[in-house]
């Protein structure tokens, strides 16, 4: 047993969104790499386990690559680091 599939909520959530990855959307892979990224990023959800089962299982997809999970870091990082004024 995996450890997603300990807790039915965190299972399920990750089989709708993987799902919709599959049928949707071109960039849907990188939508779910985000998605591991913010997880990986705050402090917050890397607390609570249901978010970091949720990581886990989508960063187990072979669609979302490691370096998809890596520019997303690079772009959240980026994002959150303070602007600097002239």
């Amino acid at each position: 047993m995996d450890a997603a599939s300990s807790t039915p909520t965190g299972n399920l959530l990750a089989r709708q969104l993987l799902g919709h990855a599959t049928a949707g959307r071109p960039d849907s892979a990188y939508r779910l790499a985000r998605m591991v990224a913010r997880v990986l990023v705050s402090e917050r959800l890397k607390q609570r386990r249901k978010w970091c089962l949720l990581a886990q299982t989508l960063a187990g997809n072979p669609a979302v690559e490691q370096r998809l999970i890596h520019q997303a870091l690079r772009w959240l990082r980026s994002s959150q680091s303070p602007t600097q004024t002239p």
